[in-house]
């Protein structure tokens, strides 16, 4: 991402801090927890019944006895229910919990702002086998507890064929939410009994901690059994249980954890653009503010360049004798620097080095050039005088220049302290 594009999201973000919350929601649309906001009715699907919580009124679904009801027949017993409503009525839809999955994911050092976002992007490798786009609900303040979060998903397919179901009887679907997390309070724990399932949701402040779903016909195997027995039993001194219709009316809550709602996307589509002319009006607005915003800096950094810049003429004026002192130091190491810098190559302290060393052979030559010394002499063990010169930190790169002939040798060394090459880079690169 461009410098431009970052700095275009950091001022906007800035300049929407100082917007009030209704002036936000008409320039940016509105969020789930706004359709959550404006829901006004809820529906819950039980066993074969499709009840209106409000109202406590009930009627039987068509087929409700298949893994997943038709959007098209629940629309339709949906109308029936509800009768005539106000074009702006907005529902909340209670689904059983086997139309979820849930997940438990390892992330540490996850932020707030960062955990559904991440989780979305690990979709695919969270459930590697499943082909279908998914809808994501996690509560936020899941990252401040721990490193395993709890996710809730449901495919965007399931979503889109309700909302669009419910659309064709003239209904506005706002979100769905599983049925035993609608229950009101801060409740430790959730237990959802059907005819053919059994659902335990543990939570701790609102974040939901543990999703157990199991299928009753497992049951007949006794291991399965003990072990669904044994998590009840843990559970059942703070645990919500839900075994019919009469116990969802007494727990409900439509304002209880938004976090875990889906929001079908023609609902957020269909929310925007009812906003669309509303914020239209108010963006001309806000631009025109942020265009008057935006050129008080350009305003307060021409006079501030028209300061700097006398500042600076003045500075250099008086740093004029410093800079000529700084030219005349220059151009002397310029022209002086070839010779001070010549590599000092130490013959004296090599040479009582070197006799230390091949003492008491005898040395019959030694060449000096440029920090390389070839000496040649007679000696019973050449190969020792090598390793003692390779051993002493003066010289480096020791070797046999030529093989050794009746105990002569001829060694090439080099001495570790001069450095010609260097020199030679930094005063004659062009040599």
């Amino acid at each position: 991402m461009s410098s431009f594009a970052l700095n275009s999201t950091s001022l906007r973000a800035q300049f929407l801090s100082y917007l009030p919350a209704s002036v936000k929601t008409l320039l940016m649309g509105e969020s789930g927890g706004d359709l959550v906001k404006k829901i006004t009715a809820t529906l819950l699907i039980y066993e074969d019944k499709l009840i209106h919580l409000e109202s406590q009124k009930s009627l039987c679904i068509p087929n409700s006895d298949a893994s997943k009801i038709e959007g098209a027949s629940l629309a339709k017993v949906c109308r029936d229910l509800l009768g005539e409503v106000d074009k702006e009525s907005s529902l909340l839809l209670l689904l059983p919990a086997k139309e979820f999955v849930a997940t438990t994911l390892h992330m540490p050092g996850i932020g707030k702002d960062s955990l559904a976002p991440a989780l979305r992007i690990q979709s695919d490798a969270i459930l590697p086998s499943f082909e279908q786009s998914l809808s994501l609900a996690v509560n936020p303040a899941s990252a401040d507890r721990g490193e395993d979060h709890v996710a809730l998903w449901i495919t965007e397919n399931r979503l889109n064929e309700l909302f669009d179901a419910f659309k064709a009887v003239g209904l506005f679907l706002a979100a769905v939410q599983p049925r035993l997390l609608n229950v009101a309070g801060e409740a430790a724990a959730v237990i959802d009994n059907d005819s053919s399932t059994h659902t335990l949701a543990t939570l701790q402040q609102g974040v939901l901690q543990q999703w157990l779903h199991v299928q009753k016909q497992d049951f007949e195997q006794e291991q399965f059994k003990q072990q669904w027995q044994s998590v009840l039993a843990q559970e059942a001194a703070t645990a919500i249980e839900l075994n019919g219709e009469q116990d969802y009316f007494d727990h409900s809550d439509k304002n209880t954890r938004r976090e875990y709602c889906f929001f079908p996307r023609g609902a957020l589509i269909a929310r925007q653009r009812l906003a669309k002319g509303k914020r239209l009006t108010v963006a001309a607005a806000a631009v025109a503010t942020l265009l008057l915003i935006a050129a008080v800096p350009f305003i307060m950094q021409s006079l501030q360049h028209r300061s700097l810049v006398a500042n600076l003429e003045l500075r250099q004026q008086m740093a004029g004798d410093a800079r000529q002192d700084q030219a005349a130091v220059i151009n002397f190491e310029n022209e002086w620097g070839s010779i001070n810098d010549y590599p000092e190559q130490r013959i004296r302290e090599a040479m009582f080095t070197l006799q230390g060393i091949l003492s008491p052979d005898a040395l019959t030559s030694m060449e000096v050039s440029e920090g390389v010394i070839k000496i040649q002499g007679t000696s019973a063990e050449p190969q020792a005088i090598l390793q003692r010169l390779e051993q002493d930190p003066m010289f480096t790169e020791v070797l046999f220049s030529r093989a050794t002939n009746n105990n002569r040798y001829y060694i090439d060394l080099r001495l570790s302290t001069v450095n010609f090459e260097g020199y030679m880079v930094r005063h004659f690169p062009d040599e």
